[in-house]
């Protein structure tokens, strides 16, 4: 296992080091992960939060001149305010899958097949949406590694938060990156997941099973999100419950879309359809 200590370069392959950023947390794990990609040119993967001294990692392991990209999975504010620092400190281009975000300025909008060429390297830009509408995937040509985002994570699941986050987007996203072939991913919390088809199963699978689950719960009659929650999550704890409602929500209105359940939104009462 790399080094996974904020603020510190970690080197994961030939091409690309890791920079833990300095916002760990039950939501974010040790913290975001900035990836820097090349080391002539260097392609710089979420920028994080807006720290100055986790940029001025950012900018001290690659050498100023030399960053010339910063490209943005998606704009969650744990992945992307440092851009506007990085990009005075370097002067480099913002690549991402849109201009959505107010007062960050986007260079380029880029999506599925799009390419970023350095002198060393080729990051084929993949669209993942599902965690967020825009998000993107970078894959390294050179080592079939991807850089997922928030799409796959290490040691716990992506939040699908509606209505941006939407389920059903969410699972075709990952059925399609199961069939890729890759060598390890690098995902935007926690370490590098070295069984990318196995991680990627898993995640299919125990959205499945929150399905199945859901179904179970509502045999007995309509009930709330919050009280679902209560059946699904027993012994989660308080500060996550809010979130599992989110995914809660998200797993109903793909039931609700394949005529299994019924329920009008986040407050109502819910019941097989």
């Amino acid at each position: 296992m790399a080094d996974m200590t904020p603020g510190v370069p970690s080197a994961l392959s030939p091409l690309v080091r890791r920079i833990v950023g300095p916002n760990p947390g039950p939501m974010t794990g040790p913290g975001t992960n900035t990836y820097l990609v090349g080391i002539d040119e260097v392609a710089v993967i979420d920028p994080g939060v807006d720290d100055a001294k986790h940029v001025e990692s950012i900018v001290g392991a690659s050498m100023r001149e030399r960053i010339r990209w910063v490209l943005l999975t998606h704009m969650h504010p744990d992945h992307f305010p440092a851009t506007e620092r990085l990009v005075a400190a370097t002067g480099a281009e913002v690549l991402a899958g849109s201009k959505r975000e107010p007062g960050l300025k986007v260079d380029r909008v880029v999506g599925e097949g799009d390419v970023v060429d350095g002198t060393e390297f080729r990051l084929e830009v993949l669209a993942t949406p599902g965690h967020a509408p825009d998000h993107l995937g970078f894959l390294l040509e050179e080592e079939r590694l991807l850089f997922t985002g928030d799409t796959v994570l290490q040691g716990t699941t992506s939040v699908i938060h509606p209505p941006r986050g939407d389920l059903a987007v969410y699972l075709s996203t990952l059925e399609r990156l199961r069939k890729l072939r890759l060598s390890r991913i690098a995902p935007g919390h926690g370490d590098v997941i070295e069984d990318p088809r196995g991680a990627i199963t898993e995640y299919i699978d125990h959205r499945a099973l929150r399905e199945r689950e859901l179904l179970d719960a509502l045999k007995g009659g309509p009930r709330t999100i919050k009280a679902l929650v209560k059946v699904i999550y027993p012994d989660i704890s308080e500060p996550l419950r809010e979130v599992a409602g989110w995914q809660t929500h998200a797993t109903l209105l793909k039931l609700r879309a394949e005529g299994k359940v019924a329920g009008r939104d986040s407050r109502s009462a819910w019941s097989l359809a």
